[in-house]
């Protein structure tokens, strides 16, 4: 059976939660009714953490510490996020769209890339040499970015 939603609707809700990427058992899980309810729900000391970032540290709270790593959807990805997913002591994946921000998206949009396949990277590393956040652009049919 197949069911369309609206991805945000007026009327409804909006699901963010935290799943095994093994089993796929969903882990927690936050449902939002209302702009009210967000508020009422969210962190009231964000620390000047954009709000996806802020969804994403509730989610994966439990686990801080572990060194496991959070691949996310569209909705988290942003170096802010990956920050304050190490410093929680946890790892990050996401594709990168809109939340740029610190992001060397100029960089990697005009580097030279002829097949699909092709891939550029930049690295922050530590004073000791050890990489500690990788930005990545990668091409398929168009080229995708990743943190």
């Amino acid at each position: 059976m197949y069911v369309a939603i609206e991805r945000k609707p007026e009327n409804g809700c909006e699901i963010q939660n935290a799943a095994c990427g093994r089993s796929g058992i969903m882990l927690r899980l936050s449902v939002v009714t209302s702009a009210e309810h967000q508020r009422a729900v969210s962190t009231k000391a964000n620390g000047g953490v954009p709000h996806g970032a802020a969804v994403l540290k509730r989610l994966v709270a439990p686990w801080a510490g572990t060194q496991r790593v959070a691949c996310v959807d569209s909705y988290f990805p942003s170096v802010t996020a990956a920050t304050e997913l190490l410093a929680m002591g946890l790892r990050f994946i996401g594709a990168v769209k809109t939340a740029t921000r610190g992001y060397p998206m100029s960089a990697l949009s005009t580097q030279e890339v002829d097949t699909r396949g092709d891939y550029a990277t930049f690295t922050h590393s530590t004073p000791e040499g050890t990489v500690k956040m990788m930005a990545l652009m990668w091409v398929d049919r168009e080229r995708r970015y990743f943190v």
